[in-house]
């Protein structure tokens, strides 16, 4: 056996071919079987031959493997293999998670954590390799994953052979004299160190039987470049633009290669910026299976309990775009999200609304159908009494619930789905060695069964090679970068396996690779990638992108960058280039940015560029206070923002007062926030006030409408009723209780208080009375003559109605917080403008009274801690007349587009707290003494 080592790929070929030349000297057909590291090595090893060999005839005795190629072809015809198929991943790890349920020996307390099975099952495919498992001298720890291993095996039975056992009989077979002659001549072409033991030995038979090695070994000292960049980020964008570059200096994209340390960063980031600049790219993808919507969206699944599903965590799948229910068409996931947090009453189908309302209670019931169907078919996998039916009903959630949505279905979500198909289907083998199925191990099956897919992306030969340090190796390029080369990274940190150190390693002598041989080969990997083209580039990160640490250039690496070396920050480079031919900005992105900072900014190709004409305008209008566009001023549709015809709510006007563009986002744009009740731990305000609204309303029903006297029993057994109705498990059940005490106690205070009314001559005359929709049981709209002759309709629900015997009428809008932003309406009957609903509830109880009687409004605060204070007035024509002018005001507004960013309180969850209280309060300080909006001062200056 000889060995070569040459200082490039590109003289390991010359000489590669040189030697197939010679050994087809006399017979143009003899066999060449030549073995390199990879499929991708072998494409671009028969290629060059292909152009090199017979004057670019090619020979059609030359063949390329890999290893385990070779040995697999070996081994076809052989009897030890006959009727017998390679070993499944899945089984192993259903055989050692039987072994360990039947037997847990020392693992008893964790036999059941899929993780112990998982962690022993990659331990045996070393362990395959240990000729003799009966050391006395092991710990007993080794000893233990030594019998549970020997037990998976028997437990697998004859039916499949291991990789160690394919490499062991092929080992056995190139020795032979026919062997000899099928493979001819054997050249190993930059063949590393193996850290299995079984290919190891197939590479020493073939060794043995004569295999001439080839070797190269580039070197950082002479020929290679060293850079170094701020983080990782930075040092991607910058191989980019060199990559760029040599793209339009006429370097072929297939002969130029990007190979990095770690996929965590790189890959995605090499994928992304490459992509961004337009570069075409070939390799394994950055995003493997389990990254696809559909994997984790499975696995999410799976982990659901089928009796109670949660539905945020399928509604968090559905956004995603993975669900295709075969039975009805999803709702759109923004249209879920509605119908999860606000669900529809059955009567909600009536009023003006009522076509839209049954239409959106027919998809909350689309929305509840699919759901428990759901669940059902989770069910059915989960209890699922083999694996086979584990397996059909795992097949069948994904294709009847997450299938395709049409022919225009995206080609690597086609791909992911079927991965996932076959990877269910699978399962179905676990019958013969694995134990019965149960919910952990079908999820940890499939776990692993995804995270061992990966993906390619691109056809070999089509642009930029990318990949790791390994891909990189024995490949024919021109243009080669390293990057990643920092300590931590190149190399990165080896740990022992747990089960198997390196302590034990050597008692075994089996020939399994410790730590430090591992270390080694890592570092001749990485000298044999960098002998892969004639221009070579090291990159490494001085900056963690994820930390505050830094690195530094790896240990490999004899010579330090030089100053010069060291390439500048991305926002550097976009200060301080200009976009010239000399310096190729890779992205569109880029090439606005360059050309804001030049003398160019001005030019009529850059006032021509409509979106950054656009965000600089944006940026000016609200760093300088300006009130256009992008400052919430949309007079450019004025009058088509309000409807004439449909009534308003009084609240909505209270809308625009506290914040007018969230009126805008809220009310015209329809955008709303989402708030999931079901992670509170006790009742929520608004749940609260809602309780104590429709017990009330059931209780003064009961005597307005069912003719019943007063009960203080009734009015707590509606309590009950309602507090048994709302209660959710995930309270807290002793501040649930306490919580039901004090609505008692403020129930009855409410019922003490009617019971003086009641003594002063009042009684109900009506609850829940609504005006405005459009249907037989709501009063008509009330209407509002403007000062300029505009009519405004008023729509609302009036919580409850008295009326006294001397037919005085009277509006209570029952408050279940605190009375303080309130004490204002004891001075102005809007308060300055802020508050309508009094007002408009007094002009509709108008219609109800008789001319001469006196009507009131009042706010009730029906708790403690709004002290059962009662804040009101009679609803007089002064008080009309005010209601006028301060509701004109606002429509006003309304029309003419209007729409001043002014924050809303930043104490609780709004639009403000989403987008920045304090940047979105420092914008309305530049912006409230705007002239347009000074006939609107005064209402948008009021307290909030």
């Amino acid at each position: 056996m000889t060995c070569t080592i040459f200082p490039s790929v590109s003289l390991a070929l010359a000489e590669l071919e040189a030697l197939i030349t010679q050994a087809q000297a006399a017979d143009r057909l003899a066999p060449v079987t030549i073995l390199v590291p990879s499929h991708a090595a072998g494409l671009d090893v028969t290629r060059y031959l292909g152009r090199t060999l017979n004057g670019g005839a090619g020979s059609v005795g030359v063949r390329a493997f890999t290893l385990k190629d070779l040995a697999t072809e070996l081994i076809a015809d052989d009897d030890a293999v006959d009727g017998r198929r390679p070993l499944l991943p899945v089984l192993r790890l259903g055989a050692v998670s039987r072994v360990l349920l039947d037997e847990p020996g020392l693992f008893k307390d964790v036999a059941d954590q899929p993780a112990t099975a998982r962690a022993i099952a990659r331990t045996a495919e070393l362990l395959d390799a240990v000729p003799d498992p009966s050391a006395p001298d092991l710990p007993d720890l080794t000893q233990e994953v030594l019998r549970l291993h020997g037990a998976s095996k028997e437990a697998l039975g004859q039916q499949w052979y291991t990789d160690h056992e394919a490499f062991t009989l092929a080992s056995n077979k190139v020795g032979t004299r026919t062997m000899r002659q099928r493979l001819g001549t054997i050249i190993g072409f930059m063949l590393g160190t193996e850290n299995r033991p079984a290919e190891a030995i197939f590479k020493q038979s073939l060794e043995a039987a004569g295999m001439q090695l080839l070797r190269a070994a580039g070197s950082a000292e002479t020929d290679a470049r060293l850079l170094t960049a701020s983080d990782a980020d930075d040092e991607v964008r910058a191989v980019v633009r060199l990559v760029v570059e040599r793209l339009a200096t006429g370097t072929p994209g297939h002969r130029i290669g990007i190979f990095h340390s770690a996929s965590e960063p790189y890959a995605a980031l090499l994928t992304q910026r490459l992509s961004q600049a337009g570069v075409t790219f070939v390799g394994p993808a950055a995003h493997r299976l389990k990254d696809s919507p559909l994997a984790r969206g499975l696995l999410h699944l799976l982990k659901l309990d089928p009796q109670d599903p949660d539905a945020r965590a399928i509604l968090n799948i559905h956004a995603e775009s993975t669900f295709s229910w075969h039975e009805q068409k999803l709702p759109s996931s923004a249209v879920c999200e509605r119908l999860y947090a606000n669900p529809p009453a059955e009567d909600d189908s009536a009023g003006a609304d009522s076509t839209k309302a049954a239409e959106y209670l027919e998809k909350f019931g689309i929305f509840q159908s699919f759901i428990r169907a759901l669940a059902a078919r989770i069910n059915q996998v989960q209890t699922a009494a083999t694996w086979s039916d584990a397996s059909a009903s795992l097949v069948s959630l994904l294709e009847d619930f997450m299938g395709p949505r049409g022919s225009g279905e995206r080609p690597e979500k086609s791909a992911a789905r079927d991965a996932l198909v076959q990877a269910a289907s699978d399962l179905r083998h676990l019958d013969l060695v694995g134990p019965l199925p149960r919910p952990s191990l079908i999820q940890s099956a499939m776990e692993d069964a995804i995270a061992s897919k990966g993906g390619w992306t691109g056809k070999s030969g089509t642009g930029v090679v990318i990949g790791s340090y390994a891909d990189a190796v024995a490949r024919d390029l021109d243009v080669i970068f390293l990057i990643g080369v920092a300590e931590g990274l190149a190399p990165a940190r080896i740990r022992e396996n747990p089960l198997l150190p390196d302590s034990v390693r050597a008692l075994l002598a089996s020939g399994l690779p410790t730590v430090e041989q591992r270390a080694e080969a890592s570092k001749e990997q990485f000298f044999a990638a960098l002998a892969a083209a004639s221009e070579r580039f090291i990159t490494s990160p001085r900056g963690d992108l994820r930390g505050s640490g830094s690195y530094q250039v790896s240990r490999w690496i004899n010579v330090r960058p030089k100053p010069q070396d060291q390439l500048q920050s991305f926002a550097h480079g976009i200060e301080n280039s200009a976009p010239t031919a000399d310096a190729l900005p890779p992205t569109s992105q880029e090439w606005r940015l360059r050309h804001i900072l030049t003398a160019e900014e001005r030019t009529a190709a850059l006032q021509e560029d409509t979106a950054l004409q656009n965000a600089l305008a944006a940026t000016r209008d609200r760093r300088d206070g300006i009130f256009s566009r992008f400052n919430g001023n949309l007079g450019a549709y004025a009058g088509t923002i309000v409807d004439p015809e449909k009534p308003l709510s009084p609240t909505r006007l209270e809308d625009w007062v506290i914040s007018p563009f969230s009126y805008l986002l809220k009310n015209v744009l329809k955008v709303s926030i989402l708030e999931d009740v079901a992670l509170e731990v006790q009742i929520s305000p608004q749940q609260r006030g809602i309780l104590v609204h429709q017990v009330l309303e059931d209780y003064v029903r009961s005597i307005t409408k069912d003719g019943l006297p007063p009960s203080s029993d009734r009015l707590m057994e509606l309590a009950d009723g309602a507090f048994e109705e709302v209660a959710n498990p995930a309270w807290l059940s002793h501040v649930w209780e306490r919580n039901q005490a004090m609505l008692r106690q403020d129930l009855k205070r409410v019922l003490a208080d009617d019971q003086d009314r009641f003594d002063d001559g009042w009684k109900y005359l009506a609850e829940e009375a609504s005006f405005g929709p459009e249907d037989t049981d709501s009063h008509p709209p009330v209407e509002l003559t403007l000062e300029d002759g505009t009519v405004v309709r008023f729509r609302g629900k009036v919580d409850r109605i008295d009326q006294q015997s001397d037919g005085s009428v009277r509006v209570i809008d029952y408050k279940t917080g605190k009375a303080d932003k309130y004490k204002s309406l004891k001075e102005h009957p809007t308060a300055e403008g802020s508050r309508y609903q009094l007002p408009v509830y007094g002009l509709f109880a108008r219609t109800l009274a008789d001319s001469s009687a006196n009507v009131s409004a009042e706010y009730w605060f029906i708790s403690k801690a709004g002290g059962f204070a009662k804040i009101g007035y009679s609803v007089t024509d002064e008080v009309v007349e005010q209601l006028r002018a301060d509701v004109g005001l606002i429509i006003s507004a309304l029309r003419n587009g209007i729409f001043p960013p002014r924050p809303e309180s930043d104490r609780y969850v709004n639009f403000t707290t989403m987008m920045g209280a304090q940047e979105l309060g420092q914008r309305w300080l530049k912006l409230q003494n705007a002239p347009e909006l000074e006939p609107y001062a005064q209402l948008l200056k009021a307290e909030k």
